[in-house]
């Protein structure tokens, strides 16, 4: 097996086992309880007669000792690869030595026995130079250890701090502080000086296995750090094991591998990362990684829309995407392609103006449209404004009767912006329908003067103008904010109800996450769309 291929379980969770072709490294991805670590541990069983294989555990002790045992080369390599350095050290024995029968759970202790290694390459590249400078009596560049590169790599990724390795000692000083042992190091500190050294330590062409290569690390860090780890081991392979979608993101040339499910008999079913140009490789890993049915929204990480919908759809993880555009977007790539399409997912965007056609037309691709202009304005909806204003020990009809006369009061102040962005949104809409009449410059030309002629502006505004009328003249909240297009409603409310600017949705929200919550859920259940 060449060092570009990796051993892998069959992918159908049944049959022999496959060879899969690499570019450079693998993030194999799974969720907790995937049998992520036992995989790691079958692919180090399955490789270690044919080539070196060093599993870095994630269940490691990590405390640097006070002076290295000092070790010439063969035994400190021994006993770091094997766990001992006696003579009977051996890759048979590997799993009782180093791993105490019990590799899948055993907490690793080897940073003494990784320092050693690293003094020992140093003690033996000074030995061979000073030999090979005698010989030749002239002056020999000195070719680097793994020490050096660690020192130079920890200057471009802490820049604020400087490592040095003395006397079987650990060293390192800050620009702030006085040097201080590598015992006194943070924890970030030293498994960032453990995973460098880990990785630079292993031979050439090792198959290198890291279980969770992002613990204890900052996330500042951790790209960096793996960045230049395999800047400095192009000629190994990496084999990363990760519930990190951030992560298994950042490796841009890695094969990416999901594990789907587990047996507990050595049996994983897996399957490639799929690839879509339309969606981004983060939000795929999002997606597959998720147990539940997805449910794209309007919003970022933290919007309002996401808290809602994940109160109200806690069956559906709910991933927010920015602009209604890009909830579409996503919405409909999902679905179309071929390796996700087992995926349930849908959407919600607001209504933002649209005709029941483009209502209709986005349904028939699993994107729900809420009946309120914006999402903020479901907040302020008469049913939910009930709930709040009893909380807050005041009369729920006049709460709503002063919430319907500021809003009517701004609609109109308002008016004709409000009546041509809505005709304005319809007009973009009916231009989406514009085609060519021929493959040539006529047809572009017929095909923009027809799309043109069946649009009737005069037709669309009063259109407009008479929803808005309409909104106006029910005399009821909730038909206004069906049409009312103006974000800071529910921010401007809160004045009405004693509270300060902006205090009403932040009531909501807690109120939401508290006892009142399914009130809350069941009275927005009228706006929200009944999803499967």
């Amino acid at each position: 097996m060449s060092a570009s291929t990796i051993l892998l379980p069959n992918r159908s969770g049944a049959g022999e086992p496959e060879q899969v072709k690499l570019g450079s490294h693998v993030v194999i991805i799974g969720a907790n309880g995937s049998g992520k670590t036992r995989l790691g541990i079958w692919i180090e069983q399955k490789h270690q007669e044919e080539r070196v294989v060093h599993r870095i555990s994630a269940q490691k002790a990590l405390s640097i000792p006070e002076f290295a045992p000092l070790q010439n080369l063969e035994q400190a390599e021994k006993a770091w690869l094997f766990g001992t350095s006696q003579p009977y050290a051996s890759v048979g024995r590997k799993v009782h030595d180093r791993w105490g029968g019990r590799p899948a759970t055993f907490l690793l202790s080897d940073y003494d026995q990784l320092l050693s290694v690293l003094f020992a390459k140093s003690a033996e590249r000074d030995r061979k130079h000073t030999e090979e400078t005698r010989r030749s009596e002239n002056y020999l560049l000195v070719p680097d250890a793994p020490i050096d590169s660690i020192v130079k790599t920890w200057g471009d990724i802490m820049p604020h701090r400087e490592i040095r390795f003395c006397d079987g000692k650990v060293l390192v000083k800050s620009t702030e502080a006085s040097e201080y042992h590598g015992m006194e190091m943070s924890d970030g500190e030293r498994v960032a000086l453990y995973l460098i050294g880990q990785c630079l330590c292993a031979p050439e062409n090792a198959l290198i296995i890291v279980d969770e290569p992002e613990l204890h690390l900052h996330r500042s860090l951790v790209d960096k750090l793996w960045n230049k780890v395999e800047e400095l081991c192009q000629t190994k392979t990496i084999a990363y094991i990760t519930h990190d979608l951030d992560f298994a993101s950042s490796r841009a040339d890695a094969a990416k591998i999901w594990i789907k499910s587990f047996s507990g008999s050595d049996a994983w079913v897996w399957s490639f990362v799929p690839e879509d140009e339309l969606l981004p490789e983060n939000l795929v890993l999002e997606v597959i990684g998720s147990r539940k049915k997805i449910l794209f929204c309007e919003g970022d990480a933290g919007s309002d829309d996401a808290a809602i919908y994940q109160l109200a759809f806690p069956a559906y993880h709910v991933i927010p995407r920015g602009g209604c555009e890009k909830v579409i977007e996503s919405a409909k790539a999902l679905r179309a392609n071929p390796s996700l399409h087992h995926l349930d997912a849908l959407a919600i965007i607001d209504s933002d103006y649209r005709e029941q056609e483009e209502v209709d037309a986005l349904l028939s691709h699993g994107i729900h449209t809420i009946p309120v202009a914006e999402i903020e304005n479901i907040f302020c909806v008469e049913s939910v404004l009930r709930i709040v204003a009893s909380h807050l020990q005041r009369d729920p009809a006049s709460a709503v009767s002063d919430v319907f006369q500021f809003v009517a009061s701004a609609m109109k102040s308002e008016i004709e912006v409000q009546i041509s962005s809505m005709a304005e949104r319809r007009i973009q809409f009916l231009l989406g329908a514009f085609s060519k009449a021929s493959n040539d410059k006529a047809g572009l030309a017929n095909g923009l003067t027809e799309t043109l002629s069946r649009i009737d502006v005069e037709a669309v505004y009063t259109q407009c103008k008479a929803a808005y009328e309409l909104a106006l003249a029910s005399n009821k909240l909730d038909e206004l904010l069906r049409v009312y297009n103006r974000k800071s409603i529910v921010d401007r409310i809160s004045g009405i109800l004693g509270l300060a600017r902006g205090e009403y949705k932040k009531l909501l929200i807690r109120m939401l996450k508290g006892p009142h919550q399914e009130a809350i859920v069941s009275a927005l259940g009228t706006y929200l769309p009944l999803l499967p």
